[in-house]
């Protein structure tokens, strides 16, 4: 009898046991699946066009030859596409006849500014003619070409017959679809002949600068940025300066006005269909996350993008112990002429060449 009664007390305790560890399993997979739970939701939580959003997408396009354009005694040009968000989006590629180097040409993506008129993008204003990048960007392409940079520059959706004009409609909120045009066709570098994709760089104009800046805040494969004149003020800062711009009646900002100044912003933010944060798609929020050293040109007088804007992102790069270098010119354009134009490409060419020399030293 007791030894029956032992018999019977080993087989509860083993049961006990096995329950015990089937509990534990049970418990730890619980845990583990709504730990995997919370993580999609606080994935899902971000905003596609944040910041964050930018960063956790992946890109993934392929190119496609469009016809031939232009062809010189120092570069040819060609015109391509390529799928973004599904939308057919045009570029300029502007191709060296210099000497390939060993390693392949460096690229240089050019990211150009604001254009009121998005369909007349690249259009010529002397003759009316397709001429892209146009007559205000000309020879920015063919120079950098003539110095032996491969030089791609994309239209941006719903510039010229790009397709996506509705996205040029969504007020502050495009310049970060315009980015993400651009993150597509970072993708597809590694099938340019004759490029080196280790050494990609970027030159943004104005709202091409804040395209930059989403980008290599997205993207770790930018070598070095050029930003010239760039937009890189907050999205409700560049409301309030535009809006005062464009105000008859701006010698006094209220409450009020600032409501005004951001209606379209607002309207636009409305139609999402998700959630967003505005300061969560701000580029100057997140600088301790950039890994891309810059180069910054500004005219001091500039009225159309204040000088201050790049102060202000200087000293955001200085307090994040970011590689930059800031320079001011005498004048008041928007986009360098002359010998001020010369004097910063030659700085930009310097700049990108320390990065690709250090790269090469190490």
């Amino acid at each position: 009898m007791k030894k029956h009664t032992t018999y019977k007390y080993n087989i509860n305790r083993q049961s006990l046991l096995v329950c015990l560890l089937i509990i534990s399993c049970c418990v730890i997979a619980c845990k583990k699946e709504t730990k995997v739970k919370i993580e999609k939701e606080v994935i899902n939580k971000v905003a596609p066009i944040s910041i964050k959003g930018l960063q956790q997408r992946s890109y993934n396009s392929e190119i496609s030859f469009e016809k031939n354009l232009e062809d010189t005694e120092k570069y040819k040009s060609i015109l391509i596409s390529y799928p973004s968000d599904s939308l057919k989006i045009y570029a300029l590629v502007t191709i060296p006849k210099s000497q390939k180097p060993k390693n392949g040409f460096p690229i240089l993506i050019f990211g150009h500014g604001f254009h009121p008129e998005p369909k007349k993008y690249g259009v010529s204003t002397k003759t009316g003619k397709d001429w892209r990048p146009g007559d205000y960007y000309r020879d920015l392409p063919e120079v950098f070409a003539e110095n032996g940079y491969l030089v791609i520059t994309p239209d941006y959706r719903g510039h010229n017959i790009s397709e996506g004009f509705e996205f040029t409609q969504t007020s502050y909120l495009a310049s970060t679809y315009y980015a993400l045009d651009v993150l597509n066709l970072i993708s597809t570098l590694s099938t340019f002949e004759n490029t080196n994709t280790e050494d990609v760089f970027f030159l943004g104009h104005s709202m091409g600068g804040d395209v930059g800046l989403k980008t290599v805040l997205a993207t770790n494969q930018i070598k070095a940025a050029s930003i010239w004149a760039g937009v890189s003020a907050s999205t409700k800062e560049q409301a309030l300066y535009y809006g005062k711009l464009y105000d008859k009646n701006n010698d006094k900002t209220t409450s009020q006005s600032i409501k005004n100044y951001m209606g379209k912003l607002n309207a636009a933010v409305s139609s999402l269909g998700f959630e967003y944060n505005i300061d969560s798609g701000d580029a100057i929020n997140y600088i301790q996350d950039i890994n891309t050293p810059i180069i910054l040109h500004h005219a001091r007088w500039d009225a159309s993008v204040p000088y201050q804007w790049s102060e202000s992102l200087a000293s955001k790069l200085f307090e994040y112990h970011k590689k930059f270098e800031l320079y001011s010119y005498p004048s008041k354009e928007h986009l360098l002429t002359g010998e001020n134009r010369n004097i910063a490409i030659q700085r930009d060419l310097a700049f990108f060449n320390k990065t690709r020399i250090i790269k090469q030293e190490q």
